[in-house]
């Protein structure tokens, strides 16, 4: 996307804001566009870095209707606040909440396999043991001690390495998921001022 294509659809999706506010953000955008070019990077480039024009033009419009609603307290300002507000929640509800769902399903998943990994492990384990014991059916056989015991431990070793992975991949997705509401948050919280 090239930048007149950027500020076009920026433009579109900021209709019905005050013409002041429109030239404002197409203003800043469009500086965003010379500070880049000025530094040796590509319209495309910077285009993508800005991110989704119309993600943005949505933001903007929350964010002047927060705006509006702080400089004058009014039930107006306020209903266009909170539709402002939710036409974001339902973009996330209906993008994001159907990848977080299977994102959580898929650890979920994994947990479970890490657990029945461990079970198998030591259920292999207790057949190295007590050769002679039936254990769930199955009958251990003297002299296959060492063999199961190992299959065991791996089986075991397995599940840690499986779980550990399911860890980390709990903390990818849980900080994202954090960075993403914070730029909502931040949002929000520019409307407010500082008080020092």
């Amino acid at each position: 996307m090239n930048r007149a294509m950027f500020l076009s659809l920026l433009r579109q999706g900021l209709f019905g804001l005050p013409p002041k506010e429109i030239e404002d953000a197409i203003a800043d955008y469009d500086a965003h566009f010379s500070e880049g070019l000025a530094a040796g990077r590509d319209e495309t480039e910077i285009a993508a870095a800005l991110g989704d024009p119309a993600r943005l033009a949505r933001e903007l419009r929350a964010e002047a209707g927060f705006r509006r609603w702080e400089s004058e307290r009014s039930a107006g300002n306020l209903a266009g606040a909170v539709l402002a507000l939710l036409g974001l929640a339902t973009l996330d509800i209906i993008f994001l909440l159907p990848i977080v769902c299977a994102i959580v399903a898929f650890l979920v998943a994994m947990a479970g396999v890490a657990v029945g990994l461990v079970c198998g492990g030591v259920a292999v384990g207790l057949l190295a043991l007590f050769p002679g014991l039936p254990f769930f059916g199955h009958v251990g056989f003297p002299g296959h001690g060492l063999p199961l015991a190992l299959a065991g431990l791996g089986l075991i070793a397995a599940a840690v390495g499986l779980a550990a992975l399911t860890w980390l991949l709990l903390d990818v997705v849980a900080r994202a998921l954090v960075d993403y509401a914070r730029l909502h948050f931040r949002l929000i919280d520019s409307t407010n001022p500082r008080r020092d």
